[in-house]
């Protein structure tokens, strides 16, 4: 991946800057070749609205920086919302997220810190490629790659509505990776889960995995190296399906946190649901994680080999402070997903027959072929 100019100014903690940070166009290769395979690239491509809305930010049609031309929106949330656009320099398409520069009289920091830590993480393999950023129409913004729909989206479109142990364990490798990376410059993702996974949108980056949404991130780690005082009480951050039991404790979380999300999101990638997934009350989830512990991982990873069992073991075991052996991490999940590299096809580029072929799995989860 293309790194980024580092001497592009740094946002500050407090305001977006008057002027766009933009990465120079010489970094940039014009237009990407697209994915070849027509069915592949529809599973993979996201869905866009290309009618206006009451609640958009961003009307069809607006300029930023007159240079990224809005064409339709690819989604929403409490924070922000996400369009899809033409870059008409590189006549390449792009993701623009975009959030009010303030919400109730307060100035919002979130795409401030996620845009600061994007910019620190640019280079590296599983974050996307991000164009620019700054204030339009007081809007944060950042200007990004545009990315595959998200990996539980992914697993939604299979029939049997998950992965075989082939992709899910070399979608783990390359997680772990990432998850890795963020750690590395002293940061806790703090949101690790499916839907902030996805994939190149090109030929060339079909098979790589990137992480997305950094607005929940927390510096960890003090610029002497040393770890961060802990919280006595922390506050819930995250998303309760997939959280750790340190986080339902209200807990400091730590870098064994994220990987534990990262574990829940196999379990369920594996085997098409997590057993909490109809609960909606904190302390029944909080119960049934804790009942996987105490199980020692062994049902859910009955049929699925040892790998799955020793690496819920090991990050479950991990303490807040502990630095990851994300290579030995790897290696269990390389031992899980067996044979295949991670530039071999997925399921979604086979019509999903590696999960078909499953059979002793699939008639263990009881899941009607």
């Amino acid at each position: 991946m293309d790194g980024m100019d580092q001497s592009n100014p740094v946002l500050s903690s407090a305001v977006m800057p008057s002027s766009a940070v933009t990465i120079k166009d010489s970094q940039h290769p014009v237009a990407a070749t697209p994915i070849q395979s027509l069915t592949t690239r529809r599973r993979m491509y996201p869905r866009i609205s290309r009618e206006n809305n009451d609640k958009a930010l961003l009307g069809i049609g607006e300029m930023i920086r007159q240079r990224w031309l809005i064409k339709g929106m690819i989604g929403s949330g409490g924070y922000g919302q996400v369009y899809y656009a033409l870059d008409t320099r590189q006549n390449e398409h792009v993701a623009v997220k975009v959030e009010p520069t303030k919400r109730n009289n307060k100035t919002v920091r979130r795409m401030i810190l996620e845009q600061k830590v994007l910019l620190r993480l640019q280079g590296r393999s599983h974050v996307a490629l991000m164009h620019g950023s700054g204030v339009e129409h007081d809007l944060n913004f950042i200007v990004l790659q545009l990315l595959s729909v998200n990996v539980g989206e992914l697993r939604k479109q299979c029939p049997l509505k998950r992965f075989s142990k082939s992709t899910a364990g070399r979608i783990m490798q390359q997680a772990i990776a990432g998850i890795r990376d963020i750690h590395q410059i002293g940061y806790l993702h703090r949101d690790i889960k499916p839907a902030n996974l996805c994939f190149g949108l090109s030929e060339a980056a079909k098979h790589r995995l990137i992480i997305v949404d950094f607005g929940l991130v927390r510096k960890y780690v003090n610029s002497d190296g040393r770890i961060r005082p802990r919280r006595e009480r922390a506050g819930f951050r995250g998303t309760l399906r997939y959280v750790s039991l340190r986080v339902h404790d209200r807990l400091e979380q730590g870098p064994a946190d994220d990987l534990i999300a990262l574990m829940y999101s196999l379990i369920e990638m594996i085997h098409g649901e997590l057993s909490w997934r109809k609960m909606n009350d904190a302390n029944e989830i909080k119960a049934a994680k804790e009942e996987l512990v105490k199980d020692d991982f062994r049902t859910v990873s009955t049929k699925f080999g040892s790998s799955i069992r020793e690496f819920s073991r090991a990050v479950s075991m991990m303490g807040p402070e502990e630095e990851p052996n994300y290579r030995v991490l790897q290696e269990l999940m390389r031992d899980f997903s067996g044979p295949k590299s991670i530039s071999d096809s997925y399921d979604w580029e086979n019509e999903y027959a590696d999960v078909f072929g499953e059979t002793e799995i699939n008639r263990h989860l009881k899941i009607a072929v």
